[in-house]
């Protein structure tokens, strides 16, 4: 099989991982995600500008659900916070992070397609909050409703951003497959 291929399928199951690992375990999971990142990190051919976006991306992440918590949007038990400063729990920012590393790997398709990130994200980004939700991981202090159309319109706007941040970050890095 084509190493990108394998790359690209490696880099998908290791987020799913991630993702079932953190909504599973919340922070339970934490160190072990951690070793997970720096494991994709290593194999990366393009380890530099996933490091960049996963930087990025894990504040503005963070900065974007500790909205929505504060907003009441979504609610963590405080028993959760495994650093008592943070705004949200750190497996959540983790998760940010993790997603940052399929940017330029498994999610590469959706680079330069701004109109079809755009739906992609409002779609299926809040279906994966409430699965999270249904998961136990973190409860919605809105509708399910509610919930799904305040995410779907965020994602709408992040997750092509996402794709626009990498062209700024590393440019002769994105291979459109």
């Amino acid at each position: 099989m084509n190493r990108k291929i394998v790359l690209k399928v490696t880099n998908f199951i290791w987020f799913q991982a991630i993702w079932w690992l953190v909504i599973l375990y919340q922070n339970n999971a934490v160190w072990f995600v951690c070793l997970l990142i720096t494991v994709w990190l290593w194999l990366s051919p393009k380890r530099l500008a996933d490091l960049k976006l996963m930087f990025i991306l894990f504040v503005m992440g963070t900065a974007i659900d500790s909205v929505l918590t504060h907003v009441g949007v979504f609610i963590f038990e405080e028993k959760r916070s495994l650093v008592a400063f943070w705004p949200i729990p750190v497996w959540l920012s983790l998760l940010w992070c993790a997603f940052a590393g399929t940017v330029y790997h498994s999610m590469v398709a959706f680079q330069g397609r701004v109109a079809v990130s755009a739906l992609a994200g409002g779609i299926f980004a809040p279906l994966s909050y409430i699965a999270g939700a249904n998961l136990g991981a973190v409860e919605l202090g809105e509708s399910i409703l509610v919930t799904y159309l305040v995410v779907g319109i965020i994602w709408s706007i992040v997750f092509p951003f996402c794709f626009y941040l990498s062209e700024k970050i590393s440019p002769a890095e994105i291979e459109i497959k």
